[in-house]
């Protein structure tokens, strides 16, 4: 599949969770939201900040390989790009940081487009050599959107519509745009620990709300640092569930 024709794909899986969401709103029970929220804390926590980011992009930590696999599905599942993809736009967002090359920077795009059709600015081909690969995120990255296919219409055909929004697509919703909050506000809004020569900021709202990922000055300033916490109570989920990994393995 071509770069354009890939961002193409992904908007429309998109456009269809996005939809979902706004339905959940009229349709969904407390229980319902519980388990879209539940998913959006294995995908979003486990499997993009644990391991799309702070595994892949920056290599910040060395999970067992039985974790390489469990992550990358959870973040796989969360429809935010392949695990190589997801890597490889960061990798280009931390090089070309609030220039016109940044892939999602407020500074020189919309804050909607940044938010919801950053799809359209990413990278959609290798531009950066990633390390830490394997063949089973080769698979995932060749044939991402035919797994997407299979699972939007098994999930459909097996469970039906009700459990495909509960379990697929407004999780996959809830964190596109939870990942896009990081993008929109902290080059924006909130506070710096450090005069990094980027506009990166911490936000409590984003620090708290999602898996620590807001204290993306700390970020910045440290990107080898998988944990992003500086200040005491700058609550960092993501790094205490990378150091219980480290413990079990």
């Amino acid at each position: 599949m071509s770069p354009q024709n890939t961002k193409i794909a992904l908007f429309i899986f998109q456009f269809l969770a996005h939809v979902s969401l706004i339905a959940a709103i009229f349709l969904f029970s407390f229980f319902d939201w519980g388990i879209s929220f539940f998913v959006y804390f294995l995908t979003g926590c486990l499997g993009v900040s644990v391991t799309f980011h702070r595994f892949l992009a920056h290599k910040s930590w060395k999970p067992p390989q039985w974790w390489v696999y469990i992550g990358s599905v959870l973040g796989f599942w969360g429809i935010v790009g392949s695990p190589i993809a997801w890597a490889n736009n960061h990798v280009a967002h931390h090089k070309y940081v609030d220039t016109e090359k940044d892939p999602h920077s407020p500074l020189f795009m919309p804050w909607w487009k940044v938010q919801w059709l950053a799809m359209f600015t990413s990278y959609g081909s290798f531009r950066f050599a990633l390390s830490n690969l394997n063949k089973f995120q080769m698979f995932l990255h060749k044939y991402y959107f035919v797994i997407h296919f299979l699972i939007l219409v098994g999930l459909l055909v097996i469970f039906g519509l009700h459990i495909t929004m509960v379990c697929y697509l407004v999780p996959a919703a809830i964190l596109w745009n939870a990942s896009s909050l990081i993008n929109t506000i902290n080059h924006n809004v909130g506070y710096r620990n450090f005069e990094t020569k980027d506009s990166s900021t911490n936000n409590i709202g984003t620090g708290y709300l999602i898996w620590g990922e807001g204290w993306h000055n700390n970020h910045h300033a440290r990107p080898g640092n998988y944990s992003f916490k500086v200040k005491w109570w700058e609550f960092d989920l993501s790094s205490l569930i990378i150091k219980l990994i480290r413990i079990k393995s």
